[in-house]
């Protein structure tokens, strides 16, 4: 199993993994920056593309070559979320 950086889909609270956690779950938690972040669900049902920019990150761990299939026991958040 790998540990991935993401968000959370904002209309379905799919997991979009858009990085590798190269501290393999064990680094600091601590307010990471991405700059622009704009992406899009990755499930052919919902697509729903947003501004994930001021979201918190979080990390999830999955499978190598199974996409989308993380388990919600396996997901730490990095930062609280910023409201609006």
């Amino acid at each position: 199993m790998r540990w991935y950086l993401g968000v959370r889909c904002q209309k379905c609270h799919v997991p979009i993994l858009f990085a590798l956690d190269r501290s393999e779950g064990a680094g600091k938690r601590e307010a990471l920056s991405a700059g622009k972040l704009v992406l899009t669900c990755p499930l052919e049902s919902c697509g729903h593309q947003a501004d994930y920019t001021g979201v918190a990150v979080s990390r999830f761990q999955k499978q190598p070559g199974k996409p989308n299939e993380t388990g919600r026991n396996n997901e730490s958040g990095k930062s609280p979320k910023h409201k609006r």
